[in-house]
């Protein structure tokens, strides 16, 4: 059977530090994405059913140290499979609720992933990646509300306001900016049919959070098992920018990302990684 124009997508979807040649802290992530709409009788809102398979990884900024003296951040891999309930309130408004469940640790595959595309891609020696964070199973429950406001034909304020709550992670926080153009650059819960006008668009905004509980960076709330821990920056805050293109078969997206210190220790100021997300609609 064909799939209906507004049914279904896939996405994959790419944070990198590599194109400012750095590879710390948050070094990289790699997101698998898809999604249904869900076929309802009660009104015109839209309502997605949306799964994600991810890998995020984190190194020091002198990674092939064996020392953990000289680290500033915690070798630490993050696996997740996500799954969450996307829905329209208004056509300006929507929400989200799910679960993420994942393994961090060896059990993640991603010192075994970063070092073999490290020799074979790049031809560069192995990261250290000595004390990393634990192994360990996770389980965070995921809520977020979007909302926009347009002010003239092609210039919208968006807004998201998200939080966090699990073993992995506690957070909450908030992005803030401004869209200018025919398409919305953001894809509000990962949904690329959010904001589905067809042409160009480009983001300014920030992100802003409060972050209680991080495990990538202090190791588990319930045990001292985690060999390498520092401090965790509470408040943090990014800088976005961003560009896409939305056509009725694809979707482009480009953000670049300034980062706050994530742990007072680092030696580096900020920190700065694109994404690059090609979305296929069905």
């Amino acid at each position: 059977m064909l799939w209906s124009q507004t049914d279904r997508f896939f996405s994959f979807n790419i944070d990198n530090d590599l194109y400012f040649l750095s590879d710390y802290y948050y070094s990289s992530g790699i997101f698998f994405q898809w999604g249904k709409k869900k076929e309802t009788t009660k009104d015109s809102l839209s309502r997605y059913r949306l799964w994600e398979l991810g890998q995020e990884m984190y190194t020091p900024s002198d990674r092939y140290s064996e020392n953990t003296a000289d680290y500033d951040y915690p070798y630490g891999g993050w696996s997740f499979v996500k799954y969450t309930q996307w829905r329209e309130h208004t056509p300006n408004a929507q929400y989200l609720y799910g679960i993420q469940v994942g393994v961090t640790g060896d059990w993640s595959l991603a010192r075994w992933m970063q070092n073999n595309y490290h020799k074979t891609v790049l031809g560069l020696p192995f990261n250290a990646w000595v004390d990393q964070q634990p192994e360990a199973v996770h389980v965070n429950l995921l809520t977020a509300y979007f909302y926009q406001k347009p002010l003239s034909q092609f210039l919208t304020f968006e807004s998201q306001f998200y939080s966090r709550l699990g073993t992995q992670r506690i957070d909450a926080g908030s992005r803030l900016g401004f869209n200018l153009g025919r398409t919305s650059v953001l894809n509000k819960g990962d949904n690329p049919y959010s904001g589905n006008t067809f042409g160009e668009g480009i983001y300014l905004g920030v992100n802003a959070s409060y972050v209680a509980h991080d495990y990538m960076l202090s190791g588990s709330m319930f045990n001292d098992e985690a060999p390498f821990v520092v401090e965790n920056n509470q408040q943090r805050l990014i800088i976005e920018a961003g560009f896409a293109r939305r056509t009725p078969a694809w979707k482009l997206l480009m953000l670049f990302s300034s980062r706050s210190k994530d742990t007072p220790v680092q030696n580096k100021k900020n920190h700065l990684y694109l994404n690059f997300t090609i979305s296929r609609l069905f």
